[in-house]
C-alpha cells in the first residue's frame, strides 16, 4: 500500500458507535458543581478563583507567579487552568477541590462547557435558528489566520464532533473533540505552536446513527 493511498484510506476511516450529546447548561450543570464543591473555599474569590457566579468565574485570573492567565479560556478546555487544577497532577499546587476530587462525569461536564465556549446559557437556540437539514462544513474563518481561526459547520442533531488537523504530508498534528447542540457550530482552533503553512482538517460527527465525516478543508497559517 503506497503512502498516498494509505493517507486517503486513513482520512475516510469511520468508527461506528451509539451515543448522544447535548450542550451543557451553565446554571444547572456547572454552577451547581461550584456551589456544592468549591464555594466553601472559593465563594469569595480566595486564592484568585471566585466560584460564586458565572461573572465571577469568568473574571477570575490566576496569580502571575502561577498560570498568569484567566482560569477559564473559552473554547480551550485543555489550556484552562481550572481544568488543570481539577484533573490529576496539576502543573501548580495540589489538585482541587481540597481533600478529594470531582467525579469524572463532573470534570467532563466542565471541560465540555469550556470547549463549547464557556457560555452563560447554551448558544444554539432552536427558536431563533432554523434546524439544518444535514451536516455541512462551512469552512474556517479567518483564513489565512494567525494563530487562531474558527471552523464552522451545521449540525442537524446533537453530536460529538472531532476535528483532526494534518500537515500537507498527512501527518496528524492536533485533534480536538467536543459536543455541540443542534444549529451552527463555530469551533475555535489555535495553531500557535505550529509553523507557517497550509494545513488540512477533517470534521466528523458522532450521533445515534454512528460516525460520519462532515467534510474536509484546508487553511493557511501565516505568522
Amino acid at each position: 500500500m503506497n503512502k498516498h493511498y494509505y493517507f486517503s484510506f486513513f482520512f475516510i476511516f469511520i468508527i461506528s458507535s451509539t451515543a448522544t450529546f447535548a450542550q451543557v447548561d451553565y446554571e444547572t450543570q456547572i454552577q451547581s458543581i461550584f456551589t456544592a464543591k468549591c464555594n466553601s473555599c472559593h465563594g469569595n474569590g480566595q486564592n484568585t478563583f471566585n466560584s460564586s457566579s458565572y461573572e465571577a468565574v469568568m473574571a477570575s485570573t490566576s496569580a502571575a507567579t502561577k498560570y498568569n492567565k484567566k482560569h477559564v479560556i473559552p473554547g480551550d478546555a485543555d489550556g484552562s487552568p481550572l481544568v488543570d487544577k481539577i484533573e490529576a497532577n496539576p502543573q501548580f499546587g495540589t489538585r482541587m477541590p481540597q481533600g478529594g476530587s470531582l467525579p469524572q462525569s463532573e470534570i467532563n461536564a466542565i471541560k465540555q462547557w469550556i470547549s463549547e465556549g464557556a457560555n452563560a446559557v447554551p448558544t444554539n437556540n432552536e427558536s431563533e435558528y432554523v434546524i439544518p437539514e444535514s451536516f455541512k462544513l462551512l469552512g474556517n474563518y479567518p483564513n489565512p489566520f494567525n494563530p487562531s481561526t474558527h471552523i464552522q459547520f451545521d449540525v442537524p442533531v446533537a453530536a460529538q464532533y472531532t476535528i483532526s488537523i494534518y500537515t500537507m504530508h498527512g501527518q496528524l498534528i492536533a485533534e480536538q473533540v467536543g459536543n455541540v447542540a443542534v444549529g451552527r457550530a463555530q469551533i475555535p482552533i489555535n495553531l500557535a505552536g505550529n509553523p507557517t503553512g497550509i494545513y488540512l482538517y477533517k470534521v466528523s460527527a458522532l450521533t445515534n446513527s454512528g460516525t460520519q465525516i462532515i467534510g474536509t478543508g484546508r487553511m493557511t497559517l501565516v505568522k
